[in-house]
């Protein structure tokens, strides 16, 4: 019998719980939504801070919601019957990023 390529055994044979497979590519995601960020950084110190609107704000908030989508994504995730260190983990991810974006926004919010 074949193993299935998801899921990981013990020393025992005895089959452990499924990778979240789903979680790793939202957490994916939300590591793409920090590339965005990053470039959207970068533009705007290559471009002096006068980049156009639709970098700084048209991306940014794409950035954003694709963050968010991905975090939502993860706390649903918590529910899966699948390994808990790894949902923590990609739960931990988006949420860090998440905390990068918001506080991004909120300076941007204060500052402008």
């Amino acid at each position: 019998m074949a193993r299935s390529r998801f899921h990981r055994r013990s020393s025992y044979g005895n089959q452990l719980k499924a990778l979240p497979m789903e979680a790793m590519y939202s957490a994916g995601v939300s590591l793409v939504s920090l590339i965005i960020y990053g470039g959207i950084i970068a533009a705007s110190v290559y471009m002096s801070g006068e980049t156009p609107r639709w970098l700084g704000g048209g991306l940014g908030t794409l950035g954003f919601l694709v963050a968010f989508g991905a975090f939502v994504y993860n706390v649903g995730q918590m529910k899966t019957k699948t390994e808990l260190k790894y949902r923590i983990i990609c739960l931990a991810i988006s949420s860090v990023i998440m905390i990068v974006w918001i506080a991004t926004l909120i300076i941007g919010l204060i500052r402008g």
